[in-house]
Protein backbone atom coordinates (compact mmCIF):
# COMPACT_ATOMS: atom_id res chain seq x y z
CA UNK A 1 0.00 0.00 0.00
CA UNK A 2 2.62 2.00 0.78
CA UNK A 3 4.34 2.10 -2.37
CA UNK A 4 1.27 2.49 -4.43
CA UNK A 5 1.31 5.98 -2.36
CA UNK A 6 4.63 6.80 -3.76
CA UNK A 7 3.69 5.69 -7.01
CA UNK A 8 1.01 7.65 -7.29
CA UNK A 9 2.66 10.83 -5.61
CA UNK A 10 5.22 10.75 -8.56
CA UNK A 11 2.65 10.14 -11.13
CA UNK A 12 0.93 13.89 -10.06
CA UNK A 13 4.27 15.44 -9.42
CA UNK A 14 5.29 14.36 -13.61
CA UNK A 15 1.90 15.59 -14.27
CA UNK A 16 1.78 18.58 -12.70
CA UNK A 17 5.23 19.43 -14.02
CA UNK A 18 4.89 18.79 -17.87
CA UNK A 19 1.53 21.14 -17.34
CA UNK A 20 3.38 24.59 -16.07
CA UNK A 21 6.66 23.23 -18.69
CA UNK A 22 4.13 23.45 -21.57
CA UNK A 23 1.80 26.28 -20.66
CA UNK A 24 5.84 28.62 -20.08
CA UNK A 25 6.23 27.16 -23.73
CA UNK A 26 2.96 28.12 -25.29
CA UNK A 27 3.63 31.24 -23.36
CA UNK A 28 6.86 31.77 -25.33
CA UNK A 29 4.99 31.41 -28.78
CA UNK A 30 2.81 33.87 -28.34
CA UNK A 31 5.49 36.45 -27.64
CA UNK A 32 7.45 35.71 -30.17
CA UNK A 33 4.70 36.67 -33.05
CA UNK A 34 6.46 38.60 -35.62
CA UNK A 35 5.53 41.76 -36.33
CA UNK A 36 5.51 42.82 -40.32
CA UNK A 37 5.50 46.20 -41.88
CA UNK A 38 3.06 46.88 -44.90
CA UNK A 39 1.97 49.81 -47.59
CA UNK A 40 -0.43 50.70 -48.78
CA UNK A 41 -4.07 52.54 -49.45
CA UNK A 42 -6.82 51.99 -47.16
CA UNK A 43 -9.74 50.62 -49.01
CA UNK A 44 -12.19 50.63 -46.25
CA UNK A 45 -12.45 51.30 -42.49
CA UNK A 46 -15.41 49.38 -40.35
CA UNK A 47 -14.75 50.90 -36.77
CA UNK A 48 -17.90 49.25 -34.97
CA UNK A 49 -16.73 46.14 -36.71
CA UNK A 50 -12.73 46.38 -35.94
CA UNK A 51 -11.62 45.82 -39.13
CA UNK A 52 -9.37 47.59 -42.03
CA UNK A 53 -9.01 46.57 -45.47
CA UNK A 54 -5.81 47.84 -46.86
CA UNK A 55 -4.60 47.54 -50.38
CA UNK A 56 -0.59 46.59 -50.86
CA UNK A 57 0.51 44.79 -53.91
CA UNK A 58 -2.44 44.44 -55.66
CA UNK A 59 -3.98 42.54 -52.83
CA UNK A 60 -6.30 43.10 -50.45
CA UNK A 61 -5.31 42.67 -46.89
CA UNK A 62 -8.25 43.02 -44.15
CA UNK A 63 -7.15 43.53 -40.51
CA UNK A 64 -8.55 43.52 -37.27
CA UNK A 65 -8.43 46.74 -34.93
CA UNK A 66 -9.04 48.19 -32.12
CA UNK A 67 -11.63 50.95 -32.35
CA UNK A 68 -9.25 53.33 -31.00
CA UNK A 69 -6.30 52.51 -33.90
CA UNK A 70 -8.84 54.04 -36.22
CA UNK A 71 -9.87 56.96 -35.53
CA UNK A 72 -9.03 59.63 -38.16
CA UNK A 73 -8.58 56.90 -40.57
CA UNK A 74 -10.39 56.82 -44.31
CA UNK A 75 -10.51 55.34 -47.57
CA UNK A 76 -8.40 56.45 -50.16
CA UNK A 77 -5.64 57.63 -47.60
CA UNK A 78 -1.78 55.97 -47.82
CA UNK A 79 -0.75 54.41 -44.70
CA UNK A 80 2.24 52.19 -42.98
CA UNK A 81 0.95 49.60 -40.82
CA UNK A 82 2.63 47.35 -37.99
CA UNK A 83 0.66 43.65 -38.34
CA UNK A 84 0.75 40.94 -36.13
CA UNK A 85 -0.51 38.34 -38.32
CA UNK A 86 -3.87 39.82 -38.96
CA UNK A 87 -4.27 41.76 -36.29
CA UNK A 88 -2.81 45.83 -36.60
CA UNK A 89 -0.72 47.20 -34.41
CA UNK A 90 -0.38 50.29 -35.15
CA UNK A 91 -0.85 52.70 -38.06
CA UNK A 92 0.54 56.07 -39.71
CA UNK A 93 -0.73 57.88 -42.60
CA UNK A 94 2.00 58.83 -45.14
CA UNK A 95 1.98 61.81 -46.46
CA UNK A 96 2.54 62.98 -50.17
CA UNK A 97 5.78 64.36 -51.32
CA UNK A 98 5.93 67.78 -51.21
CA UNK A 99 5.70 69.43 -54.90
CA UNK A 100 8.41 71.64 -55.76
Amino acid sequence: MKKLAILLSVVMMVTFTSGVCLAKKAKATQKAAKVEMLSGEVVNVDAAAGTIVIKAKDKDKTLKAEPKLLEGIAAGEKVKVEMTGDTLKSIKKVEAPAIK
